[in-house]
């Protein structure tokens, strides 16, 4: 009798972590699924001085499988400043772009094996921890809050953080770290599809 009890708790358990596995969301970003738009609102603190600009990127079908994209940096410049970064797209004479703010290429493969489910814990090979804190709601849209953790000289710092909706290719917010101060955010301000 108890050995048969305990099968049906090991069976129940099994299914429950399986159901639990199922019902758990995975991020793919950069899987853009056309005819959508993208604005974010990106703001870089540098020497105590605010940047602000405005970055969308635009993506609409032409013809089956034939997309048009489109990418708009809208910012001010003094005039001592018209110069490279004119023509390369504001702080992109920095080396860093605009999308790069929002989604750092090198952060994006953290996500392809990682459970989105608020306590889900998962550490990168020495890289960092990502810890999912909690959901939050942004442009009318929810996410998964998402923070990355590196330690430095022994001490784990908060160094970056991304609000994640999986239906979305790229995240409801960005926010990256520097000794715990705000270096540069990029919040979406409207989604829409065509």
């Amino acid at each position: 009798m108890k050995r048969k009890f305990m099968m049906v708790v090991l069976a129940g358990l099994f299914l429950v972590g399986t159901w639990q596995t199922v019902l758990a969301k995975k991020w793919q970003p950069y899987q853009f699924k056309g005819n959508e738009r993208f604005e974010y609102e990106v703001i870089s603190w540098e020497d105590e001085e605010e940047k602000e600009a405005l970055y969308i990127l635009d993506i609409k079908e032409l013809e089956e499988d034939i997309f048009e994209v489109t990418y708009i940096t809208k910012g001010t410049l003094k005039k001592e400043e018209l110069g490279m970064e004119t023509a390369y797209g504001l702080w992109g004479s920095y080396g860093v772009s605009l999308n790069a703010l929002i989604l750092n290429p090198f952060h994006y493969i953290y996500f392809q094996e990682m459970d989105l489910e608020v306590g889900e814990k998962m550490s990168f090979w020495g890289a960092g921890l990502i810890k999912v804190i909690e959901k939050e709601e942004i442009a009318g849209r929810e996410g998964f809050v998402c923070q990355l953790f590196q330690t430095r000289k022994d001490k784990e710092e908060l160094a970056a953080e991304w609000i994640v909706d999986p239906e979305l290719a790229m995240p409801l917010r960005s926010k990256v770290f520097k000794k715990e101060q705000v270096e540069s955010e990029a919040e979406l301000i409207k989604y829409r599809r065509y």
